[in-house]
């Protein structure tokens, strides 16, 4: 089952004006709001694949090494190796910039340093929460991501292969396990401005996966996204469907249009 939402969110304006000055004020208010591009939103719960196929098509053509300037980019999770399954991920293993790194790592996506504990697991985080295992899901392949001591962090980014700061128009993530209508979410910023708030749908009864997706067509510029979930894996919180009071969740793809140099 599929549910698919490509929004164009917008807030009607209702004026009633006795005098003509104050009628040419709401009359410019309702011309400019009227003129703004509005972000579109993919969202699917149940069979999520369509749509995160309809977002990439969005973004533009799959990238893969660094040098572009369109199209974007997918991190799975499965190119971390084995030997960084449950423990710190560095804040950069997406896009490494010292001589020699691997270019097909230097996608351009880097986590703010000390906002928790970015860990991969194979398991479903098993070895973090045995009680909520039954409860996650991975997406494609094997490997799931998670930040497993803050409910709160950043994502940003940055010219692929490079240090410089940058933008994107688009992100999405897939979510495993999100019950709750209104407790997960993210959160885009052009610098300190927040561009919008936008929940993640509680998955079908088919399957534990969600999909969120926001595209900016208009000038807007994302050089952030803040995550924001309900529970931390690593306090030992039983998940809500289990009885506990949060509702855990992990992730698994994130799919992002190409950083482009601020």
């Amino acid at each position: 089952m599929k549910k698919l939402f490509v929004q164009n969110l917008f807030i009607p304006l209702y004026a009633t004006a006795l005098i003509a000055g104050v009628l040419v004020i709401v009359l410019v208010s309702c011309k400019k709001e009227d003129n703004k591009i509005q972000p579109m939103v993919f969202s699917a719960t149940g069979y999520i694949n369509d749509v995160i196929n309809d977002f990439g098509n969005r973004l533009g053509n799959l990238n893969t090494t660094p040098g572009a300037t369109s199209g974007h980019r997918v991190i799975d999770w499965e190119g971390v190796p084995d030997s960084l399954v449950g423990r710190a991920l560095p804040s950069n293993f997406f896009n490494p910039t010292e001589p020699n790194a691997l270019v097909a790592r230097q996608r351009g996506l880097v986590y703010a340093p000390n906002v928790g504990e970015f860990q991969i697991s194979n398991t479903n985080f098993a070895n973090i929460d045995p009680a909520s295992v039954g409860e996650f899901a991975a997406f494609s392949g094997t490997k799931t991501f998670a930040n497993v001591t803050t409910n709160a962090w950043p994502v940003n980014f940055q010219v692929a292969g490079q240090t410089t700061a940058a933008y994107t128009k688009g992100f999405g993530a897939v979510f495993s396990d999100v019950d709750l209508p209104n407790s997960t979410s993210l959160e885009f910023f052009d610098g300190d401005k927040s561009l919008g708030k936008f929940f993640v749908a509680p998955h079908a009864v088919s399957s534990s996966l969600s999909f969120l997706g926001v595209y900016f067509p208009g000038n807007e510029r994302i050089t952030k996204v803040i995550v924001k979930h309900d529970g931390i894996l690593s306090d030992g919180q039983r998940d809500i469907s289990s009885g506990g009071q949060h509702d855990l969740v992990i992730f698994d793809d994130f799919i992002y249009g190409e950083p482009q140099k601020l």
